[in-house]
């Protein structure tokens, strides 16, 4: 076999063989105006004469790598709108502490029925904004702890002891309802520390402190309601000093909530964006 002499436009000069030639030419490796020769031809000719362009094969660049981790559905516009209705609450609850000083206030002193009626529909009033904003809150929520527990799926994570479905639905079951959310959360708090070997992470205390605040605003707010006595000046203020301590706790667990859900929204975007 014939040795082969290519010249570029640069002047650059080489031999090859035949075969070793056209594995170039066809990775894209020659220039296109490359020239050739080789004994028995009068002069040089272009390359592409000895191998046609058909022969030349299109080199594409590899597809680039998939990313180690991607969410199965972006939640940071519902973790942004969970964190809002957050801060809404606890600036509700801010309030009702403000209007149950004032209903104290009132109490204390010889008040008259206008001031007793209206500061009955002020109670009332944030009342009934209270009760819109924490439905509102807690069908966002939960739908966040749906998705968190979709995309720790969507991460590798295996073996998680609930589906997204129940992570949701155990808030709703008597008995189970006190620790089955809790053991979600923190395998969810796990897996986005370590998707694929979140068992051997740590658990976290500010998952354990978000559902003791839970579970205490939840049995604190059914005791004040058997605490409730109207029908005296000194059982309505008792009821009001009960509320007011309720309403302060509720304001700490929304924001060890707001650190809670912030703090794996953001693992979980490092992860994402680590790759």
């Amino acid at each position: 076999m014939s040795t082969i002499h290519i010249a570029t436009p640069a002047g650059d000069q080489s031999q090859h063989d035949e075969p070793s030639l056209r594995s170039l030419w066809e990775q894209g490796l020659l220039h296109q105006d490359t020239h050739y020769w080789r004994d028995g031809m009068p002069e040089w000719r272009p390359l592409h004469e000895l191998f046609p362009p058909a022969a030349r094969a299109a080199v594409a660049p590899p597809p680039l790598p998939a990313p180690a981790y991607s969410y199965v559905k972006n939640p940071n516009r519902l973790t942004a709108f969970v964190v809002v209705m957050l801060w809404i609450s606890l600036a509700m609850y801010c309030v009702a502490i403000i209007s149950d000083l004032g209903q104290l206030a009132l109490l204390s002193t010889p008040f008259t029925e206008a001031q007793a009626e209206a500061n009955d529909l002020r109670q009332n009033i944030v009342i009934a904004v209270m009760f819109v904003v924490f439905i509102v809150t807690g069908i966002a929520f939960l739908k966040w702890v749906y998705r968190a527990n979709v995309n720790s799926r969507g991460f590798g994570a295996t073996d998680m002891s609930s589906s997204p479905g129940w992570s949701v639905g155990y808030y709703f079951i008597p008995i189970i309802c006190l620790f089955r959310p809790f053991q979600g959360m923190t395998e969810v708090w796990k897996v986005s520390l370590n998707p694929k070997n979140w068992r051997s992470e740590d658990g976290s205390g500010l998952v354990g402190t978000w559902w003791m605040l839970w579970i205490a605003s939840r049995f604190f707010g059914q005791i004040i309601v058997g605490w409730k006595d109207g029908r005296t000046v000194e059982g309505l203020r008792n009821f009001t000093w009960g509320t007011i301590s309720g309403e302060v706790l509720n304001v700490i667990l929304c924001l060890v909530a707001i650190k809670l859900i912030t703090t794996i929204a953001r693992n979980q975007e490092e992860l994402v964006t680590r790759g």
